[in-house]
């Protein structure tokens, strides 16, 4: 093959030898290795030129392939695919339009431009509104959790709050516990501090507490990252014994405690256990409130709540950053926030998202006895754990061919990459929709179990 010349795509070879897509890629990927071809995303892989001296047309084509960059490339960016073609995606973890309830939201929004035009000319402090402040003061008292409003840091949504905190207590070789697995996009941007990041595995009740003594011992752990409740993606819930163990712990070792609480709101039966900042009497515990997941998706607005000297240097990182969230969604998010009809919304939602769990499990049930997995108690995601011979990315391959994508386990993990698990969110399709998918997903699932293709898997302790 010529320099410059193009390769078949891997779906391609594999359908010409007859061999399975995992074959393909290996070879590829030790020709690449060799430096025998080169990769460019979203365009292909091409034979590589022996020759220094490369052609003036290739280089006018592909220049911007050759500009440096500094964007992290932890596993979620590894398994990101364009959008365009897929009809059906169950790897984002949010909530179709259609169980929110949007009217209301419409009305409240509505109001609150109408009461305050003038705040239309204005611009927030970088700490955030006053009365946003109060109304996010008032509904944390709803979780046991008594917050003066001088203690709260409006945010652009939960994940720019976990930026906050990582830009300004992070840095170079600092130690950063995880759970395993976590929130993939807390990976990205813990590792783009240059973070040792060290993981610890998830058990029936939450983080194991043992491994993280353990861990303690050996390390100087700046920060505990944790999604405490519903865990993203397990979906565990961290019992109350263990949430006052890590306050105990974070005090003895002397680290911080990053409590990210987005699905605290969408628990299906029994309440969950208060927040951990909730038993921190010493300041050790910052906990971040996102609204996205439960109130409205457009606004991103979220809330972070720190005190003394913690607050000030993050108000002061945040006034580098952007200068503060927009006003208009932050009065928008009180009003919603102080609303009379907000208990009603969220039963409705729960009650709506219990349902949709309950089908989604029903459905993974008739369609396939390989999986294994557990009812959700709240949130809007299944972890799925695949059988031995069925490797997620491989699948993963197959489901995009049917218009089909979930998200990987391997992008959930910090280091250790296991290739057994998925996470499928049941809240973001129409309900034929997911009806359509579950079917799409186990077909496929049992048709490459049926193969039996061989595959080296490692199991991980996440149970």
């Amino acid at each position: 093959m010529k320099h410059g010349e193009k390769l078949p795509s891997v779906r391609q070879l594999s359908k010409e030898l007859g061999v399975s897509l995992v074959t393909v890629q290996k070879a590829y990927q030790q020709l690449q290795q060799r430096g025998y071809v080169e990769s460019f995303q979203g365009k292909g892989i091409f034979v590589k030129s022996t020759n220094q001296k490369e052609d003036v047309d290739d280089l006018h084509t592909s220049w911007h392939m050759l500009v440096p960059d500094y964007v992290p490339r932890a596993q979620s960016l590894s398994i990101s695919q364009p959008m365009r073609n897929i009809r059906y995606n169950l790897g984002t973890a949010s909530i179709h339009g259609n169980l929110l309830h949007t009217e209301w939201m419409k009305k409240t929004a509505m109001q609150v431009i109408e009461e305050n035009p003038h705040m239309l000319g204005q611009s927030s402090s970088a700490n955030g509104d006053l009365e946003f402040r109060k109304a996010v003061s008032d509904y944390l008292q709803s979780k046991q959790l008594s917050i003066a409003p001088e203690h709260i840091l409006a945010v652009s949504g939960a994940q720019q709050g976990i930026e906050l905190v990582a830009k300004t207590f992070i840095g170079p070789n600092d130690v950063v516990l995880m759970e395993a697995p976590t929130y993939p996009g807390s990976i990205d941007i813990f590792k783009s501090r240059g973070a040792q990041i060290i993981p610890i595995p998830v058990e029936q009740d939450g983080i194991d507490t043992k491994m993280l003594l353990k861990l303690c011992d050996q390390y100087h752990p700046k920060l505990l990252y944790i999604n405490p409740t519903f865990q993203n993606p397990t979906g565990t819930t961290l019992s109350v014994k263990k949430r006052k163990e890590l306050v105990d712990i974070a005090e003895s070792y002397h680290f911080l405690i990053l409590e990210d609480d987005p699905w605290s709101e969408l628990y299906f039966e029994e309440k969950p256990p208060a927040p951990i900042k909730s038993f921190d009497t010493s300041g050790h515990v910052i906990y971040l409130k996102g609204f996205s997941k439960f109130l409205s998706p457009s606004c991103r607005i979220g809330a972070l709540v720190a005190e003394g000297p913690l607050l000030e240097k993050l108000v002061a990182a945040r006034s580098i950053s952007d200068l503060g969230s927009p006003l208009l969604t932050q009065k928008i998010i009180a009003g919603l926030l102080q609303s009379k009809e907000l208990n009603k919304v969220l039963q409705n939602l729960r009650t709506d998202l219990k349902n949709r769990a309950k089908q989604c499990v029903q459905l993974l049930h008739q369609c396939s006895s390989l999986l294994t997995y557990r009812s959700p108690s709240g949130g809007n995601t299944v972890w799925v754990k695949l059988p031995q011979n069925v490797h997620a990315d491989l699948l993963l391959e197959y489901c995009h061919t049917k218009q089909l994508t979930f998200l990987p386990g391997s992008a959930c993990f910090p280091t250790h990459v296991p290739n057994q698990y998925i996470r499928i969110s049941f809240a973001g399709l129409p309900l034929d929709g997911l009806k359509q998918s579950m079917k799409i997903l186990c077909d496929t699932i049992n048709s490459l179990s049926s193969t039996r293709n061989q595959y080296s898997l490692e199991n991980y302790p996440i149970f």
